[in-house]
């Protein structure tokens, strides 16, 4: 073959494409999630709502019902570009729910849809919803099956957060075709809220995005500790290449 010819055709075939790319586009950057829950209850020491807008890296914020400042913190939220608003949604112990074994009772289905209408009303434009606490019946899959066929018309996407380990809820909003995700691993908890605790957590949930792509920490406005963990934190890891994403980001 004429080298002329030769060298025309090697420099028209198409380059494979990691190499085309190029370096930057070699990995995609680990995805980290960011979850704070019970926004509506306030205590004497919870970081000022206003302190948690500030926050400048990208959160999640899950808004309870029914609560004192529901309507007011919801529109904080929403107005706030950094910041996603989900419903933060309790079955037991808050509602007094039969949850029978076998299938679901007529009466705790007509329960969990009417507080999820209220829910809507009160917190406007939330784009997803988690449970609140809910130990027993994110365990029972009656419950869940119907209560993700009442969630799914809403367009809500639903994170699980995975009070149990035994939770069937994110495996039933899968079955639904619900955009779903799970709570990986909690900032902090009512005995062990320090903001050691929390910077010991959040580094354990960097490194499980690291290995397999993302993860979802769930966490609560009213410990300054976690407050000032992510204040501190979230910079260091944001320059080291790991992007904090809203909740949505991951629910797939």
């Amino acid at each position: 073959m004429n080298k002329y010819i030769f060298a025309v055709l090697l420099f028209a075939v198409p380059a494979p494409a990691a190499f085309a790319a190029g370096p930057s586009a070699a990995a995609a950057a680990p995805q980290v999630a960011i979850i704070i829950d019970d926004f509506g209850l306030n205590y004497k020491k919870t970081p000022p709502d206003e302190e948690w807008m500030a926050q400048p890296g990208v959160m999640t914020f899950a808004v309870m019902p029914e609560s004192p400042r529901t309507k007011k913190v919801g529109p904080l939220i929403s107005a706030t570009p950094t910041k996603e608003l989900i419903i933060h949604y309790p079955f037991d112990p808050f509602q007094s729910l039969k949850l029978a074994k076998d299938k679901v009772d007529p009466e705790d289905a007509v329960k969990t849809l009417k507080l999820l209408e209220k829910a809507m009303k009160q917190i406007p434009n939330a784009k997803g919803l988690n449970n609140h606490r809910s130990y027993k019946a994110t365990q029972n899959r009656p419950i869940m099956n119907a209560f993700m066929a009442q969630l799914k018309p809403t367009g809500l996407y639903f994170l699980d957060s995975k009070v149990s380990e035994k939770s069937v809820a994110y495996a039933e909003a899968k079955l639904a075709g619900i955009p779903t995700a799970m709570n990986y691993i909690f900032l902090d908890t009512a005995e062990l809220h320090t903001q050691a605790f929390c910077v010991k957590m959040l580094k354990q949930a960097v490194a499980h995005a690291r290995k397999n792509g993302s993860v979802v920490a769930l966490g609560h406005h009213y410990f300054r500790t976690t407050f000032d963990c992510l204040k501190e934190e979230m910079p260091k890891y944001e320059k080291e290449g790991i992007e904090f994403v809203r909740g949505s980001a991951l629910a797939r």
